[in-house]
């Protein structure tokens, strides 16, 4: 073998054992830094999150806080969403409400609606724009492509009544901000051992969905709310 071939090989070699090393340590001092966080609280834009602070409804400062993880593509999610904020609405000076994103892996849209989601979020759109996402599940849900694209900035126009900004929502999309966000509330679901979505807690105490049917799950959410209110008192 040539000399020059040689040290083209040995250039070769250390430039991707330095890739994974750096790789390595990019990964550790993550998750480092990823210690600095408590999942139980309201957490602000960071370093890690693309500087996109949680999605919050309600009272900030209350004691009473609920965390949601969900899936746009989930249908039980789809379900439940308009009754929790239906709920949420009647207790928003009592309670802090957060949701927080995580994807299903096999959900071939879930990423693209969650950072569509994400994306109207900047614009102050989050809460109308998820509504219109959960209720049109079943529009987007198998659709690929710039077919599912021009559904999700159709939505963005519904849920602004035509005021958005619709070329800075297509380079959003495409930010790395946005995806270090739904990977950042990945992580955080991962610490609450998330097996399912929709997750709910209610001051850490994980609430159990016992049923779909509207009545029975806005009855059983409110009376958990209440019992969390109680306990504040005490």
């Amino acid at each position: 073998m040539k000399k020059s071939t040689k040290i083209i090989i040995g250039v070769l070699v250390a430039l991707v054992v330095g890739g994974i090393g750096l790789a390595i340590f990019n990964s550790a001092k993550k998750s480092a830094e990823m210690a600095n966080y408590n999942e139980w609280d309201i957490i602000e834009g960071n370093s890690l999150n693309g500087n996109i602070a949680d999605h919050v409804v309600g009272n900030k400062d209350s004691k009473v806080r609920i965390i949601e993880y969900a899936d746009f593509q989930c249908s039980a999610c789809a379900t439940t969403y308009p009754y929790i904020h239906e709920v949420i609405s009647e207790y928003k000076d009592q309670v802090a409400f957060v949701f927080r994103t995580y994807v299903i892996n096999y959900h071939q849209n879930g990423t693209a609606a969650a950072t569509a989601a994400t994306a109207a979020g900047l614009q102050g759109y989050f809460d109308e724009y998820s509504t219109i996402l959960f209720a049109s599940q079943n529009e987007w849900y198998d659709a690929t492509g710039s077919t599912r694209d021009e559904m999700f900035k159709s939505y963005l126009e519904e849920a602004s009544n035509g005021e958005a900004d619709l070329a800075k929502y297509s380079e959003d999309l495409k930010s790395t901000a946005i995806k270090d966000k739904i990977s950042f509330d990945r992580a955080l679901a991962v610490r609450v051992n998330l097996t399912a979505t929709p997750l709910i807690y209610i001051n850490q105490e994980k609430y159990e969905v016992s049923s779909a049917k509207e009545s029975e799950f806005k009855a059983e959410f409110k009376a958990k709310i209440e019992e969390a209110l109680k306990k504040t008192e005490q």
